[in-house]
This record gives structure tokens, C-alpha cells and sequence, in this order.
């Protein structure tokens, strides 16, 4: 009866570790990206994304027509 109360700990104990470890593997380190303000409705997005007229940033083509 010892022997299985120890398997069954053993295999718990097995399946925590296992299960903290892939959850370390799956966090990356996060990459901070820059915000920018939309000129025109004040809308935060990626500076990636946006588009850039000067030193004003848009979130569409829309809002930088309508500057």
C-alpha cells in the first residue's frame, strides 16, 4: 500500500513540475513596441502601423485626408 501512496505522489509531483516548466518555455519576453496619437481622433495604435505625415501620425488614410 506504501508503494502506491509513493508512485501516486511521485506521479503528481511529476506532472506539477512538468507543468511549471512548459509554462516557463512559453513566456517570451516581451517586446515593447512605440505608441503613437492619432492627429485626428486621438486614437493610440503602433507606430508601425500608422501613417505619418510629418511629424503627425494618423491611424487611416481617411483621417490623414481629412487634415
Amino acid at each position: 500500500m506504501r508503494i502506491l501512496v509513493l508512485i501516486a505522489i511521485g506521479l503528481l509531483l511529476y506532472f506539477i513540475i512538468g507543468n511549471l516548466l512548459r509554462k516557463n518555455k512559453k513566456q517570451m519576453p516581451l517586446i515593447s513596441e512605440q505608441m503613437v496619437q492619432c492627429k485626428h481622433c486621438k486614437l493610440h495604435i503602433l507606430e508601425k502601423e500608422a501613417l505619418k505625415s510629418g511629424d503627425d501620425y494618423y491611424c487611416s488614410q481617411e483621417h490623414l485626408d481629412a487634415k
